[in-house]
């Protein structure tokens, strides 16, 4: 369980770098947005690491579909800011 937490967490930190990367010259805007948002979710990771229980937890499993929808979004967010920067460029 531990092992897999930590892929979601350096998941997350790659979505959120790719934003960063993406941004160009509102990095720094784009640190201040995400940064509370990476903490939220690191936060509710290790909340969900330091679960001992042995049953069923539905709100584990709802903490960590909501990490991999933020993580989802940010990947759609960098892909999106990437092509409206490539087209930009283009014309």
């Amino acid at each position: 369980m531990l092992l897999e937490i930590l892929l979601y967490w350096l998941l997350l930190l790659a979505a959120a770098a790719c934003v960063v990367a993406v941004a160009g010259k509102k990095r720094v805007a784009s640190l201040i947005i995400l940064a509370p948002i990476v903490l939220f979710c690191t936060l509710l990771l290790v909340q969900t690491a330091s679960y001992k229980g042995q049953d069923a937890n539905i709100g584990l499993g709802l903490t960590v579909f909501l990490i991999w929808a933020i993580t989802a979004l940010l990947f759609i967010l960098a892909a999106v800011m990437w092509l409206l920067k490539r087209r930009n460029r283009s014309s």
